[in-house]
């Protein structure tokens, strides 16, 4: 008969094994998926600014911060956020909510913008509804989405959100949120990258650019 306690330790070891491995395998998947993103992010961020710093933040994050950050910013930083492809419940939690990859455009302006304005697609898991905030008004939005906004006025900075909203739509794998705010960040943007990196990042980042300033003008 076999014992017990031998057997319980086989399958522990087993499974210490299967988890470092997984880890390993994780770990190389999001380091040659950030690298992917990288090179493509290259053929934009100029438009952004003239030198970069890049920064692994551990093995499912990296941040790319424009130190030399191009008119109307004061401050851009890019992340690439990662599948949380090393640690295997975390990534299957995080699979079953619909998380992938995607990037985070985060900016301060040189002026504040004259609006206010959270959207968000149906299935992101960021709501743009602020309960304790009563002076949100849920406006339309393209596709679907939920968006509020406290702007009585700066109709011109609403329709560039939205254009802005919908030209990302189609360069990239889908827009998950949209914030303008008048405190810092400004403009924040969260998307999906392109279902292929031969799509040229330049207009995605020119769509960026292009709404920061609409922002910046203040019209």
């Amino acid at each position: 008969m076999p014992d017990p306690g031998a057997f319980a330790a086989s399958l522990l070891i087993l499974g210490v094994v299967v988890v470092m491995l997984w880890f390993a395998f994780g770990t190389s998947r999001n380091i040659s998926r950030g690298n992917d993103l990288l090179r493509w992010l290259e053929g934009g961020l100029p438009q952004l600014g003239r030198k970069t710093t890049l920064r692994w933040l551990g093995s499912s994050a990296v941040e790319l911060r424009l130190t030399e950050p191009a008119d109307p910013f004061r401050e851009v930083i890019v992340l690439a956020v990662l599948e949380p492809r090393d640690v295997p419940l975390l990534w299957l939690f995080s699979r079953a909510r619909g998380r992938r990859d995607f990037l985070i455009f985060r900016t301060s302006l040189q002026r504040s913008p004259r609006i206010e304005l959270e959207a968000a697609d149906p299935t992101a898991w960021i709501s743009p509804y602020a309960d304790d905030e009563p002076e949100w008004r849920s406006i339309q939005w393209p596709g679907g989405s939920r968006a509020v906004t406290t702007a009585e006025d700066g109709a011109a900075a609403l329709a560039a959100a939205r254009r802005t909203w919908e030209q990302l739509a189609a360069l990239s794998g889908g827009v998950w949120r949209l914030s303008i705010r008048q405190t810092v960040p400004h403009l924040e943007l969260h998307l999906r990258p392109p279902t292929t990196t031969k799509a040229s990042a330049s207009r995605v980042v020119d769509a960026v650019k292009a709404l920061g300033v609409e922002l910046n003008s203040r019209n």
